[in-house]
C-alpha cells in the first residue's frame, strides 16, 4: 500500500484526508510537526510527502527512497528544494489558485485601512481618547492616486480589479509578463525604479526567490515617495525588516499593512508593535472556502502522481519530462 506523510498542516483534524486516501488505497501518516528531525524517519520510505512549513531540503530529499511527489499546502514552494527533487525525479506541486480572492481581498483591506489610517483611530478610542482629525493628517482621497503592484500574477491582477472602483491608477512591475497581460487587467507596465518613485501605495505579490529576497531594502525605501503606504501579503523575505523600520521612523512609509514576516511564527516585535503597522499573523490566505479548496487539491494531486498521471499543478513537470 502506498504511503503518504503529511508533515504538518494548519489544521489538526485530518479525518477527511484519511478517508479520501483510504478510498484510493493509500495509507496516511500525520506526525504534524515542521521540525525535520521529528518527521524524517517517516519520510524516508514515503511514496508521497505533503508539507506546509516543514523544510524539505536537499539533505532530506537525498535520503528519500521511494518518494514520487512532494506537494506544498500553499502557493510558494520556498521550503522545498525543487532543484534537488527534480534531480531525483520527484514531482513537486503547489496549489497556486486556492486563495487568490482571499489574499487579494486581505491586501486591499490592509491597504485601505492604512490609507485611511483606521488603526490610529481605533487605538485612540481603545485608550479612551477622542482625537480630532488633525492627529492623522494628512489623509488624501483615493481617486487619481497611484498603487504600485510588485508582481502581477493571479493575486496581483485580482488586486488591480478590486482597487479599480476606488479610483486608483494601477502600475505594476513584473518582468515575466507581456505588455498585453498588463493592459488586459488595467495596469500600466513599469520598471522597478518607476514603481518605487511613482507609487502612493505599494503592495507586494511576488514569490520569494534568490532574485526577490530582500529586494525592498533601505535603498529601495529611500527611493519611495514620502508618506507611502506599504503592504505585504506575499512573503516576509521580500523585505529587509530593519530597512522598513527605518522607513517608518523617517516618515517615508506612513503606514504598513503586513501579513507575512521574515521569522514566523515569531516576528520581530519592534515591527508588529509599531503604531504605524497593522499586522496579521499570515491569515490572508484563509477563508473556509479556500481551506477546503486547498485540502482537496492537495489530496487529488497526490493520488494523480501515485497513479502515474500528471498532477494538476506540477511545477517541475517539464524539467522531469526533458531529463
Amino acid at each position: 500500500m502506498p504511503k503518504v506523510v503529511i508533515t504538518d498542516a494548519e489544521f489538526s483534524d485530518i479525518s477527511w484526508e484519511r478517508e479520501f486516501f483510504a478510498q484510493h488505497g493509500v495509507e496516511l501518516l500525520f506526525p504534524n510537526s515542521f521540525v525535520v528531525e521529528d518527521v524524517l524517519p517517516l519520510l524516508i520510505d514515503a511514496d508521497a510527502i505533503v508539507t506546509n512549513r516543514c523544510p524539505i531540503t536537499r539533505q532530506v530529499i537525498e535520503q528519500l527512497r521511494r518518494c514520487r511527489v512532494i506537494v506544498r499546502y500553499g502557493v510558494g514552494v520556498d521550503n522545498v528544494d525543487v532543484e534537488t527533487a527534480t534531480e531525483k525525479g520527484i514531482i513537486v506541486c503547489n496549489v497556486p489558485d486556492y486563495s487568490t480572492d482571499d489574499v487579494a481581498t486581505h491586501a486591499v483591506a490592509l491597504l485601505l485601512c492604512c490609507w485611511r489610517k483606521i488603526h490610529f483611530g481605533d487605538a485612540a478610542l481603545k485608550r479612551g481618547e477622542w482625537q480630532r482629525y488633525t492627529s492623522i493628517a494628512p489623509v488624501y482621497r483615493t481617486v487619481g492616486k497611484t498603487v504600485g503592484l510588485f508582481g502581477f500574477g493571479r493575486i496581483g491582477k485580482r488586486v488591480s480589479e478590486l482597487l479599480y472602483p476606488f479610483g486608483f491608477k494601477i502600475i505594476a512591475y513584473d518582468p515575466y509578463l507581456t505588455e498585453e497581460e498588463f493592459l488586459l487587467h488595467g495596469a500600466e507596465r513599469v520598471g522597478f525604479e518607476d514603481l518605487l518613485s511613482r507609487s502612493d501605495a505599494i503592495s507586494l505579490h511576488a514569490p520569494l526567490t534568490d532574485e526577490t529576497r530582500g529586494v525592498f531594502n533601505r535603498e529601495a525605501f529611500a527611493r519611495m515617495k514620502r508618506g507611502v503606504v506599504f503592504v505585504n501579503t506575499a512573503r516576509g523575505g521580500l523585505v529587509d525588516e530593519e530597512a522598513l523600520l527605518w522607513a517608518l521612523d523617517e516618515g517615508i512609509v506612513a503606514a504598513a499593512g503586513l501579513d507575512v514576516f521574515v521569522n514566523e511564527p515569531n516576528p520581530n516585535p519592534r515591527l508588529v508593535q509599531n503604531p504605524k503597522v497593522i499586522a496579521t499573523p499570515h491569515w490572508a490566505w484563509y477563508s473556509e472556502e479556500a481551506m477546503w479548496d486547498l485540502r482537496r487539491k492537495v489530496a487529488e494531486q497526490v493520488v494523480q502522481a501515485l497513479k502515474g498521471e500528471r498532477p494538476t499543478y506540477a511545477i517541475n513537470w517539464e524539467d522531469l519530462v526533458c531529463r
